[in-house]
C-alpha cells in the first residue's frame, strides 16, 4: 500500500496539470488559426517581393546589355573618325608631298570656310574633318578657337557628347579668353 500511495503522490500532480478544458482547447485552436493566417500573409509578401526583385534584376541586366551595345557603337564611331582624321592629317602633311595647297595653284576655299559651310549644311562629320584639317595646317590662325568650337558643336549634333567635351575642354585650355571658349563653357554646362 505504501507503494500505491507513493505512486499516487508522484503521478497526481502530473495528471492534474495535463487536464485542459474545452475553452482552453478552443483558445489554442484560435491562436493556431491566427498564426497560420499570419504565416500565409508573410509567405504571400515574400513571394510578391521575390517577383519584384526578379523583375528589377532582369531590367537592370537588360539596361546593362543596352549600355554595352551603345558603348561598343561609340567605340566603333571613334575608330572610324580617328581613321578619317589620320587620313586628313596624312594628306595635309607637307612632309609627304601630298599637301593639296602646294599642288593646286589656286585652292578654291580654305579649310575653315569649307568646314563652316559643311557645318551649316548639316554635314557634321565632314565639318569635323575639315576643321581638323584646318587646325593641323593653320596652327597660328586667329580662327583656331572657332575650329575647335565647330568640332565640338558638330559632335554634339551627332549625339557624341563625350567627344564634344574633349574639344570644348581643349578650346578652353588653349584659348581661355576667347569668345569661342565662353560658348564652349556654356555648352559644357548643358552636357554635364
Amino acid at each position: 500500500m505504501k507503494r500505491f500511495l507513493l505512486i499516487l503522490l508522484i503521478f497526481a500532480p502530473l495528471g492534474t496539470g495535463c487536464y485542459t478544458n474545452t475553452d482552453q482547447i478552443e483558445e489554442l485552436q484560435q491562436r493556431q488559426t491566427a498564426l497560420e493566417n499570419k504565416m500565409d500573409e508573410l509567405v504571400e509578401h515574400l513571394n510578391s517581393d521575390q517577383t519584384t526583385l526578379t523583375r528589377d534584376v532582369e531590367r537592370i541586366e537588360n539596361n546593362q546589355l543596352l549600355l554595352a551595345e551603345e558603348i561598343e557603337n561609340i567605340q566603333k564611331k571613334n575608330i572610324t573618325l580617328r581613321h578619317k582624321i589620320d587620313k586628313v592629317a596624312e594628306d595635309t602633311d607637307p612632309a609627304n608631298g601630298k599637301n593639296p595647297d602646294t599642288q593646286a595653284p589656286n585652292p578654291p576655299k580654305d579649310d575653315y570656310i569649307l568646314a563652316t559651310e559643311s557645318y551649316g549644311k548639316g554635314n557634321y562629320e565632314d565639318a569635323i574633318l575639315e576643321y581638323q584639317k584646318f587646325i593641323d595646317t593653320s596652327p597660328k590662325d586667329s580662327r583656331l578657337p572657332g575650329a575647335y568650337l565647330g568640332q565640338g558643336l558638330s559632335l554634339m549634333n551627332l549625339g557624341r557628347k563625350e567627344e564634344a567635351k574633349f574639344f570644348f575642354n581643349t578650346l578652353i585650355d588653349k584659348f581661355p579668353n576667347s569668345k569661342a571658349a565662353k560658348t564652349a563653357r556654356e555648352k559644357l554646362k548643358t552636357i554635364q
